[in-house]
């Protein structure tokens, strides 16, 4: 499948991040190309800040105006509850003209170039999954990262390629390309954004080529993002039902194409 092929759902998430989100919102639309991305979906968080929801609604405003400069149309959603994959599937399937999808959260820390060139890659070779990596080399994590957390996290890595007879070099950092039939037939158990992380696990079950890219984090700029350590020892909860549950509880197979079984 060549570029025509492509055409890509950008989706934000949100919660309080109010000037960073227009800082990410016009940064997209000057990197990316309009022929690749079919559109960018603000999604707020169910509790998002006020401010936040201003944010949004003005970056649309700016956007779709006529003598705005930007080509890629944008949207907001809010969640109606806690749970973003509700609003998520609704989204991918709300009669949107997108073949593939990246998740990306309002402060994604990385050049919007990057993610730029990730898209561009992606649109070359549609059947693949393309990720981003701060453990290749090209690659490197922020400095909120301490020596300690990187090794835990290293030999988390490779207990994943052990587990999966195969794997990445960052399964927990999901901002990936993937078309859109990768995603619709998993059957998440995370109620969180951890579903990002339960998503890379089964691309990894269902044997999906997965190619990633070097990419180079910049430092948060946000609220207290120490917090989602405690998360962290979940990470193998998740990787191990995703392992050794049944495949019909880890996807539906009435949506599974041919070559994600």
């Amino acid at each position: 499948m060549t570029e025509e092929g492509m055409r890509l759902l950008i989706i934000v998430f949100a919660l309080n991040e109010e000037a960073q989100l227009a800082k990410t919102v016009r940064g997209l639309q000057a990197a990316c190309s309009p022929a690749l991305v079919a559109g960018i979906v603000l999604l707020l968080a169910q509790n998002a800040t006020e401010g936040c929801l201003r944010t949004a609604n003005a970056m649309r405003s700016a956007c779709t105006a006529k003598d705005s400069g930007f080509s890629i149309p944008v949207e907001v959603v809010q969640q109606p509850s806690g749970d973003p994959l509700d609003s998520i599937k609704a989204v991918l399937s709300d009669g949107r003209d997108a073949s593939h999808v990246l998740f990306l959260p309002s402060d994604y820390f990385m050049e919007s170039s990057a993610i730029a060139g990730l898209i561009a890659r992606a649109a070359q070779d549609c059947g693949t999954v393309y990720k981003f990596s701060r453990a290749l080399p090209g690659g490197a994590f922020s400095s909120e990262y301490r020596a300690g957390e990187l090794l835990l996290y290293r030999l988390f890595c490779v207990f994943i390629r052990i587990l999966f007879g195969r794997g990445v070099t960052d399964p927990t950092f999901y901002m990936m390309v993937a078309p859109v039939g990768k995603f619709r037939p998993i059957r998440f158990k995370q109620a969180s954004l951890m579903f990002g992380i339960e998503w890379v696990f089964a691309l990894l079950r269902s044997k999906t080529p997965v190619v990633e890219v070097p990419a180079v984090t910049l430092p948060l700029t946000g609220p207290d993002y120490r917090s989602t350590n405690r998360h962290r020892p979940h990470y193998l909860t998740v990787a191990l039902r995703a392992r050794f549950a049944p495949k019909k509880s880890i996807w539906d197979e009435r949506l599974v194409e041919e070559h994600f079984r």
